[in-house]
């Protein structure tokens, strides 16, 4: 039932994103955004977050996190609304950041908890959302599939950025949530919101190195968030 996707990983892929990475800042949170309408299941519930947190965050007090030891990672959504930047864009463009999100987060989730495919007693089950939604009602337009992550890098290449200008007009605003895998009661929220390392006043991420280190930032802080909760032990 686990899953190892790290046999698809390049060499060179590797190489190249350490380099990428090294030359330039992280990314910057911000707590500066609106939450899309439908995604979480109980964004009522949600608070600022600390300074290790997402910018808003959600944790039932009530769990007993060290009883999951495994993690199901849905397939990640990008939901938008007519008329938005993200909308405007080819939709190989925003099936390639799906992708590329998913397997930020299988890669930092799977080096700290077994990653499952099929849900079960302990399993707990991850859903994320790329969100790009400035009025209501937005919709889930894209899922994600794997597919090797250097097939993923040149689909970036191609279609992400257009003259220097970011998919993102504003900033990269992400949504996810956890529920046990059986029962469906939930156990986290979050919304995190970054902006580019060079996006003072500016708010805006406009490099691929931006949109790299953005989902890098999320998926490292989610997997530490587990081990933080006692899960995966």
């Amino acid at each position: 039932m686990k899953t190892n996707y790290r046999t698809h990983r390049k060499v060179l892929f590797a190489v190249a994103m350490a380099l990428a990475i090294a030359a330039c800042a992280p990314t910057k949170q911000s707590a500066d955004f609106k939450l899309a309408d439908g995604f979480l299941p109980k964004p009522v519930l949600l608070k600022p977050g600390k300074e290790d947190q997402a910018a808003l965050v959600y944790i039932d007090p009530t769990v007993n996190f060290p009883s999951y030891g495994m993690i199901l990672i849905e397939p990640v959504m990008v939901w938008t609304t007519p008329g938005t930047a993200f909308d405007k864009v080819p939709a190989e463009q925003r099936q390639a950041m799906a992708n590329d999100l998913y397997a930020h987060l299988h890669k930092k989730i799977s080096a700290v908890c077994d990653v499952v495919d099929a849900p079960g007693a302990g399993v707990m089950r991850i859903r994320v959302a790329l969100i790009d939604a400035e009025q209501s009602d937005p919709v889930a337009n894209t899922i994600s599939t794997y597919v090797p992550q250097a097939h993923v890098l040149n689909l970036l290449s191609s279609y992400a950025f257009n003259g220097g200008v970011g998919v993102f007009t504003g900033s990269a605003t992400a949504e996810g949530y956890a529920t046990d895998s059986v029962t469906g009661q939930v156990l986290w929220e979050g919304a995190d919101k970054r902006a580019g390392s060079n996006a003072i006043g500016t708010d805006t991420l406009n490099s691929w190195e931006d949109v790299y280190n953005t989902f890098d930032a999320w998926s490292d802080k989610f997997a530490k968030r587990l081990l933080a909760l006692g899960a995966c032990q």
